[in-house]
């Protein structure tokens, strides 16, 4: 039976970079990182103790890249983490806000790839 989402793959133009912002910007592990041929590696970042790893990939084509990805991360407090990830230089295309269904922020990374971070309104809101 299927358990969880043990990996997701990003698109990304240049393992270095991409390895220097989601490691040294957002405070991600690298949990792997792998030849697997002349021109391509199994790279995987994860946050601290997740479950699910994002494997980041030169493969799947520019045509990829750039975009909303659909990849939303969880956050008990939403304010101090966008504060924190404003002033480690992430770039936030839509600012933190509240919607009806929860607190909402996006960011991009170096190739333009844009996630949410998302968290619940506080209680009585």
């Amino acid at each position: 039976m299927l358990k969880y989402v043990q990996t997701i793959s990003l698109q990304v133009s240049d393992y270095e970079k991409a390895l220097d912002f989601y490691v040294n910007t957002l405070g991600f592990e690298k949990t792997s990182d792998m030849p697997m041929g002349p021109d391509s590696r199994w790279i995987t970042v994860a946050p601290p103790g997740a479950q699910t790893e994002i494997v980041l990939t030169k493969e799947m084509g520019p045509e990829q890249m750039g975009r909303f990805n659909g990849f939303i991360f969880a956050a008990d407090d939403l304010d101090a983490t966008c504060a924190e990830l404003l002033a480690r230089g992430v770039n936030f295309t839509v600012p933190l806000h509240d919607e009806p269904w929860g607190r909402w922020a996006q960011f991009a990374d170096p190739d333009g790839n844009e996630f949410g971070i998302h968290a619940e309104l506080p209680a009585g809101q």
